[in-house]
């Protein structure tokens, strides 16, 4: 933690949207850390893609800045390079003939629902449903966002779940579809982690393939606009590069054996940048833009600098934003002053 976080000043509410990024994620909790500082320790809708999904579900359910730091500190996570085999290379062949994916998934639906029991927060579970987190803490929204690529459709859980029927045709609820389920669709970054496919369309009787909600709606920053908004919405945006501006361009090396993934990889993340540009830059009243460098989206493999590097840039990019003192702006031209506690 860098030594100059000041004391949290409590009090204020807002809207947190989070972008997709994988394993650059961690910088989210220094972000949040310095949005703290701000005034924001009560998070009213939330919603967010792939790793902003994870972020989003762990403040929904309790989490603070430093209760989503310390479980990503305790976690390993080169254990979700699950390739199911010692040599990786036969074991990532072997999940893409049988999951349609190199490694097997396991691990990060283990991570995610381990997040969901090791809250803090009475009648929150590992097998928790949307209903179950709304008796919670009725004011509050979590919109985790999908793609269902056999459908070419975009899915925002819990509400699209009614699209949709279990293996018997069964309808699905939304209100009892479980949480963990909904993230683990949101994070199945294609051809690395499995798509869910047990999820058949309720007007094809097709099953479904839902991966990762970045290859469609990678930063859902606009998802919670009112014409009458009553507290701001702040996007939590990752990018590669190492200054807010994003003019400093990044580098992957593609090539060697891994050169598929490398490949799918650097297809996919600048897709998903290019469908933001025009929205960051338009509505960069109301979006912290955190430098990630050159880390690699599928990097599980971080040194302990690289963890302290995403943690500091999340932390800096957003101390740095609200001491502008922001006045954001929504889709529909409305203005939302923080108050005078935020600003001071």
């Amino acid at each position: 933690m860098p030594e100059d976080q000041a004391t949290p000043v409590p009090g204020l509410t807002a809207d947190g949207v989070f972008s997709g990024g994988g394993i650059k994620g961690l910088a989210f909790a220094g972000a949040l850390a310095a949005a703290e500082e701000a005034g924001y320790n009560h998070w009213h809708e939330l919603a967010g893609t792939s790793a902003g999904a994870i972020t989003a579900m762990a403040l929904a359910v309790g989490y603070d800045a430093r209760g989503i730091k310390d479980a990503l500190d305790a976690f390993d996570f080169q254990r979700i390079a699950d390739y199911g085999s010692p040599v990786h290379l036969i074991g990532a062949a072997r999940n893409l003939i049988f999951h349609e994916s190199v490694v097997e998934g396991d691990e990060l639906t283990d991570f995610i629902r381990a997040l969901l029991d090791e809250s803090h927060t009475n009648g929150v579970h590992a097998d928790m449903t949307f209903g179950e987190l709304h008796s919670l803490e009725p004011k509050r929204t979590l919109v985790v966002v999908g793609a269902d690529i056999a459908h070419s459709r975009t899915v925002q859980f819990p509400l699209d779940v009614s699209l949709y029927t279990d293996k018997q045709g069964r309808a699905l609820e939304p209100d009892e579809f479980p949480v963990y389920k909904a993230v683990r669709c949101s994070a199945s970054f294609p051809y690395f982690f499995p798509p869910v496919g047990d999820l058949l369309d309720a007007s094809t009787k097709k099953r479904g393939v839902i991966v990762d909600g970045g290859v469609s709606s990678p930063f859902p920053l606009f998802i919670f606009d009112k014409p009458e908004p009553k507290h701001p919405t702040w996007g939590f945006h990752l990018h590669g590069g190492v200054d807010a501006s994003e003019t400093e361009p990044s580098y992957r090396e593609i090539g060697g054996l891994g050169w598929p993934v490398e490949m799918l990889e650097g297809i996919l993340t600048t897709a998903m940048n290019a469908l933001d540009k025009f929205e960051l830059r338009r509505f960069a009243s109301r979006v912290i833009p955190i430098p990630t460098g050159r880390v690699a989206t599928l990097n599980f493999n971080l040194s302990e600098e690289e963890k302290a590097y995403l943690y500091d840039s999340g932390y800096k990019a957003a101390k740095a934003f609200f001491a502008a003192q922001p006045v954001p702006e929504n889709s529909y031209g409305r203005t939302l002053a923080p108050p005078p506690a935020a600003r001071a």
